[in-house]
């Protein structure tokens, strides 16, 4: 492999481990996201460096078909029965008659001890999911909800932005779509 396709995969395995939790907690898996990444890494990085190359160098806009073969095979293991990552590791079966409140551990307490902290990423999730509902059901112009997907949840400048608008239309665009989100997060 090369250093330049060791170093974006680097650049880029963050982006990917934030798809593979929004499509882990959607299907019930959240505390899966890391391993599913791993697993799709795992199953990458044996491919043939033949292989390797030719997806690191083909290019479709501002990414790389490597982008959205890795973006595929998260989503392929989240949701599939039949993927690699369910069969490796199946659920195990829960006895949904346990009463899971008695479970005692060797100390006399609960498994779970209570805390009071604040779950500061948990909320930030929580946030992020409602927007992103409230942004899939709006009535927006195309060229809107491209401009917000692209800076709020790709988190890309705009002065990477790929098409021909300039930043005025890009921060009004996005201003525009951000506003009414706020508006409709508030009257809930």
């Amino acid at each position: 492999m090369t250093q330049e396709l060791s170093d974006y995969i680097s650049k880029r395995y963050n982006r990917w481990l934030d798809y593979s939790k929004y499509h882990c907690t959607l299907n019930g898996m959240k505390d899966e996201a890391g391993d599913v990444l791993n697993e799709v890494m795992d199953s990458l990085l044996r491919k043939d460096e033949n292989e390797l190359n030719r997806l690191f160098c083909k290019k479709q806009g501002q990414y790389r078909e490597l982008d959205y073969y890795v973006l595929r095979m998260i989503k392929l293991n989240v949701t599939s029965d039949f993927a690699p990552y369910k069969w490796k590791y199946p659920k195990l079966p829960i006895d949904a008659h346990k009463e899971f409140s008695t479970i005692i551990t060797y100390a006399g307490e609960t498994e779970d001890p209570e805390y009071d902290e604040i779950d500061i990423p948990g909320k930030i999730l929580m946030m992020t999911n409602k927007v992103r509902y409230i942004f899939e059901n709006l009535e927006i112009p195309e060229l809107s909800r491209r401009i917000f997907e692209y800076r709020f949840f790709q988190n890309e400048k705009f002065s990477d932005w790929p098409g021909p608008e300039c930043n005025t239309t890009l921060y009004s665009e996005f201003n525009y779509v951000k506003d009414i989100i706020k508006k409709k997060i508030a009257n809930h």
